[in-house]
């Protein structure tokens, strides 16, 4: 990999965070409380995850109304802040991830955020995992158009003052580096995520990443 790259841009959840657990376990009760019998595999969950919860909806229960999705995201948002707030949720770091934004920032890369997630959830998970001071701007479905629209990108790139060809996209779903090819931004597949490694391939990233510590030695750095 090139060591030109000034920006860093990550997803969250997959790439940063493994929050499929809790993910899962919001919607399944969601759709619990609206009384829907159906059974969500993690399996199901992990194909929208990177989308905004509208979206994800949508796609999870297909034919529902606006009213039934718009119910389905207030109530997933509900069980997610109460498991949180109960400790219940396990959003563990993925091996390597502390070390290498450290090395990131020590090298003087810029880094940031670019999620599906809610601004106040994201905010909670950099705070209870003490990551925040390593991200110099963050992005949210609250701030734009879910992906893979490349408009959180542009946000990023408008914020930061850098290029498309200085920022590179790493995330671990189809809707990551899709939103990347949009904004004109090398992207970087990892593996260890919600998407198969034959579903990013689809998408042809331009780097591939197994695991995150791999990243400052692929980006050239000592």
């Amino acid at each position: 990999m090139k060591s030109n790259f000034k920006l860093i841009v990550f997803d969250c959840d997959g790439t940063l965070v493994d929050s499929l657990d809790g993910i899962v376990r919001s919607a399944q009760l969601a759709l619990a409380e609206m009384g829907h019998e159906q059974i969500l595999r993690p399996s199901d969950v992990a194909e929208v995850v990177g989308l905004s919860l509208v979206q994800a909806f949508e796609i999870l229960l297909p034919g529902a109304t606006s009213r039934e999705n718009t119910e389905a995201v207030a109530l997933y948002r509900k069980h997610y802040k109460h498991l949180a707030d109960a400790g219940q949720l396990s959003t563990p770091l993925y091996p390597g991830v502390r070390e290498t934004l450290q090395r990131l920032q020590a090298a003087g890369l810029v880094m940031a955020v670019a999620t599906g997630k809610s601004l106040k959830g994201l905010e909670r998970n950099l705070q209870e995992l003490d990551l925040g001071a390593y991200f110099s701007c963050l992005r949210t479905a609250d701030h734009a158009p879910s992906k893979p629209n490349p408009e959180m990108l542009f946000q990023v790139l408008a914020e930061t003052g850098f290029t498309p060809q200085e920022a590179l996209m790493v995330g671990d779903t189809e809707f990551d580096l899709n939103m990347g090819r949009g904004a004109g931004v090398k992207t970087c597949a990892v593996t260890f995520g919600c998407h198969s490694r034959q579903r990013l391939a689809l998408c042809q990233p331009d780097f591939w990443l197994d695991r995150m510590s791999d990243l400052p030695l692929q980006l050239g750095l000592k």
